[in-house]
């Protein structure tokens, strides 16, 4: 009896498969084959995990292998090998390699997932058709020709933007790759980031307003706009004239309240560098203001709707919608160009160097400023312009009847 651990040392089934009792009093099943004059054995697993119906059906595979000559256990390394290198092939798959890589994105920056929806539309409809095996192309196999010629079709039909935007995913997933040693060099991304395509003409621009007195209504529709968290990130925008992604992401953490320098991190700037940035006497206190409502928080504007997130971000243009200024007249990304305008028309009166004008902007410039920006008299130079557009916003609120 296979039950009786005591009755039995080996029980044959016959044909090579056999029972055998060790000495922990398990009973394992064992399969003895002999090919080319080679005695082999290998173990089905224990009983009664491995019933004896299932032995045999196993041992009935191992047979079949032999009368073909193949020998079952080197046929088995053979099967693991091919799936290791099948899971392995699947995991160089380019589509495979682009979800890893926004997934990390997505964890690191936050981004919504109706953007990495539209980056993967884009790569859908305008890169993968162009590869010889689509989205299931091993990356190992796609050239720099590939990349260009799929590029050079947008180019063909004028789709500048989507060029652009393609392209910066291709070379930010090819270093993904390349930081996880999926591919062993630089040369298809570093290439890639040097490609000069045709740049798209700003046709549009971001509209903004430019004349004092609307600039003064505007100004003071933000002072009174209902929503508390909201109206200090209009405030944040307008005063230090940075871009969204910027200010969406932003952490107290970030805040210097003693040295009143906002220090923001690379992987929340454009240009993929840390900006320091002075701030005005004014947005501190209002910083200090907004403290208090979001200052257990580790982001400035946390998220309403989910924990552990930032606001999302159409949330400074729909307040701007909401206080009546169209599309037309201004956007949240124009109140760049707001300030930009404002300081170029005060230059000359008020000695604002339009090298530090762009620092501020995290623009990249040519003059001395560039090499050594970070110095401590670079950020009091461009103190010096931060807080006199904060005065000049400032004394439009006081001139209010």
């Amino acid at each position: 009896s296979l039950n009786d651990k005591k009755s039995i040392n080996s029980l044959n089934d016959g044909a090579g498969l056999r029972i055998v009792v060790n000495k922990d009093n398990k009973k394992v099943w064992k399969f003895i084959y002999t090919l080319n004059g080679i005695r082999k054995d290998t173990s089905f697993g224990t009983f009664p995990k491995v019933t004896l119906a299932g032995a045999r059906i196993k041992a009935k595979e191992f047979r079949e292998l032999l009368e073909n000559n193949i020998d079952p256990l080197e046929n088995k390394k053979e099967l693991k090998q091919l799936q290791q290198e099948s899971k392995k092939q699947k995991q160089h798959q380019i589509n495979t390699i682009v979800d890893d890589y926004f997934k990390l994105a997505q964890h690191n920056k936050g981004l919504a997932d109706i953007t990495i929806r539209k980056f993967m539309s884009r790569l859908e409809n305008h890169f993968y058709p162009h590869l010889k095996e689509k989205e299931k192309t091993i990356i190992h196999n796609i050239s720099f020709d590939d990349i260009v010629k799929a590029l050079q079709v947008l180019e063909k039909d004028n789709k500048l933007e989507t060029l652009s935007r393609i392209k910066r995913v291709i070379v930010n997933v090819f270093k993904f790759a390349y930081t996880e040693n999926i591919i062993k060099d630089t040369e298809i991304f570093g290439k890639l980031e040097l490609k000069t395509f045709k740049l798209q003409k700003d046709t549009k621009g971001n509209p903004t307003l430019t004349k004092q007195e609307d600039i003064k209504n505007f100004y003071n529709s933000i002072l009174n706009y209902d929503n508390k968290i909201v109206r200090y990130a209009l405030l944040l925008t307008i005063h230090t004239a940075q871009r969204q992604g910027s200010i969406r992401t932003a952490k107290w953490i970030d805040i210097d309240f003693d040295n009143k320098v906002w220090i923001i991190p690379a992987e929340n700037m454009k240009m993929n560098k840390e900006h320091n940035l002075p701030l005005s006497n004014q947005m501190i206190d209002y910083l200090k203001e907004l403290y208090l409502l979001t200052g257990t928080n580790q982001y400035l504007f946390p998220n309403q709707q989910h924990k552990n997130k930032y606001m999302s971000e159409n949330t400074v243009n729909n307040a701007i919608r909401k206080m009546e200024f169209t599309k037309d007249q201004q956007t949240a990304h124009g109140l760049r160009a707001m300030f930009k305008t404002v300081c170029k028309e005060n230059q000359t009166k008020h000695n604002l160097n339009n090298e530090f004008v762009e620092r501020i902007l995290a623009h990249k410039t040519e003059g001395a400023v560039e090499g050594a920006y970070n110095r401590a008299e670079n950020i009091e130079d461009m103190r010096v312009i931060v807080q006199w557009w904060s005065d000049y916003l400032e004394d439009l609120k006081e001139r209010v009847k």
